[in-house]
């Protein structure tokens, strides 16, 4: 796609700076079917995935740089503090040692603790 077919996406050119020149990738807007980011059915999901087995798919616009994110050692009132003043849906559970990630926690979860 050329430059102003990624404006009309949203995409800007820092989303594309760091992008390796040597890995092929296919770009999240080979999965829509218009400007307005409608989703293809699963059949040409599908097809676009058997035709392009080589290349690896780039999710960089649906994810976020910087994550909210707790330890392992954290307590549950510390999570609940960061859920209430980043009004997140979900958190990263980190490993302070290795910095792994070692699962997410959703409100629901939290929700489900606690004695409303």
């Amino acid at each position: 796609m050329d430059r102003v077919s990624k404006v009309e996406f949203g995409c800007s050119e820092k989303d594309y700076e760091d992008i390796p020149k040597t890995n092929p990738t296919l770009d999240w807007w080979n999965f829509n079917c218009d400007v307005f980011s409608s989703d293809r059915s699963w059949k040409d999901v599908a097809e676009i995935m058997a035709d392009n087995r080589s290349q690896r798919i780039d999710l960089r616009p649906y994810m976020i740089e910087n994550p909210t994110h707790v330890y392992t050692t954290d307590s549950l009132q510390n999570i609940l503090d960061v859920f209430r003043f980043k009004n997140s849906r979900q958190i990263c559970v980190v490993n302070p040692i290795n910095g792994k990630i070692k699962g997410v926690i959703g409100r629901e979860d939290i929700f489900s603790y606690m004695s409303l």
